[in-house]
């Protein structure tokens, strides 16, 4: 099978559309259009099914991304052995939301350094969507971002709960809702899905909100909230200074909704880094999840 046709195949599943695997690929999206329609020849198999106006992948299309993802990872590998590993050709370029730069960050740069000893890495903090961006338009090689829906884009790393947060002052909070009649939120911007969530939610229990500020930066949130300007949802593993608002702990004259879970995944850009690859992208995220369930086993004896 043709490599590139491949990188194509495996660009539509990511994104869900000809479009947006185009961008991503560098290619037009009559190309990418015919190496589909060479793949679905060769296997003799209908690969995608429409679903509104994302493309789907069919149980054979499923049956094939798997082999797609290994054929690339031993075809980069290969390439990437075949230089001279001491030749680094240019700094990876990582992206990371702000959010996740506490506790997943370093984790990850721990152990793409443990792969690539020598390789300078730029890490670039933006939201999950701005990052999709730069991946598609080949200004990043790699992103860790939040999954975009349920459909599986790139390789796992951990699944959070979304978490209401607050500074630990139940009483003032208590007092700023019986005179305002409003929970105040500071949330980050509109293109987290926390933020969607959050006031949805409020809304559809009747409870009036108002958003005192946004931002798209964690430190710029956990300041206003340790503050007292408003309460906040971030991912558990993002709360940092800030307190969990459990209703069961911290009796609210206000009901808060329950909140969605959040994907945490590794995405590659269609042009790999010579010297950090889809092999390598898929390595890292295995040890960090296997690190991740045994840290997580320990507690739990710990506890017990």
């Amino acid at each position: 099978m043709d490599i590139e046709a491949l990188r194509c195949f495996i660009a539509v599943v990511e994104t869900g559309s000809y479009t947006q695997a185009a961008e991503q690929v560098h290619r037009s999206q009559s190309a990418v259009s015919q190496k589909m329609q060479k793949l679905a020849e060769q296997t003799d198999k209908s690969l995608f099914t429409k679903s509104g106006r994302l493309l789907e992948l069919t149980e054979d299309g499923k049956f094939l991304l798997g082999y797609a993802r290994h054929i690339i990872s031993l075809h980069d590998d290969a390439l990437r052995q075949m230089r001279d590993s001491k030749q680094i050709t240019r700094p990876l370029q990582l992206g990371c939301p702000d959010d996740y730069a506490q506790k997943i960050l370093p984790k990850i740069v721990a152990l793409v350094r443990a792969r690539v000893p020598n390789l300078p890495i730029h890490v670039h903090c933006h939201n999950s969507t701005r990052l999709r961006d730069m991946l598609s338009a080949g200004s990043l090689d790699t992103a860790i971002v939040s999954r975009s829906s349920a459909r599986e884009a790139g390789q796992f790393l951990q699944q959070d709960k979304g978490t209401w947060a607050f500074n630990g002052d139940i009483d003032k909070l208590r007092d700023t809702y019986e005179q305002t009649q409003r929970v105040p939120l500071v949330l980050f911007d509109e293109s987290c899905h926390f933020h969607h969530a959050a006031i949805q939610g409020l809304s559809q229990i009747n409870i009036t909100n108002q958003v005192i500020c946004s931002a798209d930066s964690l430190g710029a949130i956990s300041s206003l909230v340790m503050a007292g300007q408003g309460i906040t949802v971030v991912a558990k593993s993002s709360l940092g200074q800030m307190t969990p608002l459990i209703e069961d702990k911290h009796p609210l004259p206000f009901t808060l909704p329950k909140l969605p879970e959040v994907i945490i995944e590794m995405v590659i850009a269609a042009n790999a880094h010579p010297n950090f690859g889809r092999a390598q992208v898929v390595s890292v995220c295995d040890d960090y999840v296997n690190k991740d369930q045994s840290s997580s086993k320990s507690i739990c004896l710990a506890v017990s």
